[in-house]
């Protein structure tokens, strides 16, 4: 006679998961390249990825607006992800970007990438504290071939961009 309590708890015990059971939370990512790092970003607060014509440039931006283009008859700023964290050097080469990955949410916001690698799942769980401050990152993930994706946080680029100036001119 069989028992199959101990036929049930098998798969358990050799490590065999069933995806459905497994309950950890897991999301699709956007892994995009601009200058020298990767960059992610949820796929569900993406709106669309275009490639673009250069964007037009607003006179007294920050450095790391690059300007606006028009995505689907939407008028988006365009920021640049590598100055967000500071990478001066590596504003020229976003300029140059192919592609805009417009954001949702309330600021009509885009990214300026050169390329779109690839859309994958991930665990949540395996994005890590990330030592950028005042940066609008939430965490770094660390690749198989070690690379660093910066995840970054939509919510707050805008602020991150916009820091230390006025966003009023005086008349």
């Amino acid at each position: 006679m069989t028992d199959w309590d101990e036929i049930e708890i098998l798969p358990r015990t050799l490590g065999l998961r069933d995806h459905a059971q497994d309950t950890r939370e897991r999301r699709e990512l956007i892994i995009m390249r601009a200058g020298e790092r990767l960059f992610g970003l949820y796929a569900d607060e993406a709106d669309s990825v275009t490639e673009q014509a250069r964007p037009t440039p607003l006179p007294h931006a920050p450095a790391a607006v690059l300007g606006v283009v028009s995505v689907r008859g939407r008028m988006r700023t365009v920021l640049s992800p590598s100055a967000l964290l500071g990478d001066a050097d590596e504003l020229s080469a976003t300029k140059a970007a192919r592609y805009v990955v417009s954001l949702r949410g309330d600021e009509q916001l885009a990214l300026a990438v050169e390329r779109v690698e690839r859309v994958v799942e991930i665990l949540t769980e395996d994005v890590r504290t990330h030592a950028y401050t005042d940066a609008p990152v939430r965490g770094v993930l660390t690749q198989e071939d070690a690379s660093t994706i910066v995840l970054l946080d939509p919510a707050r680029l805008f602020e991150a961009a916009t820091r230390d100036v006025e966003r009023r001119r005086a008349r």
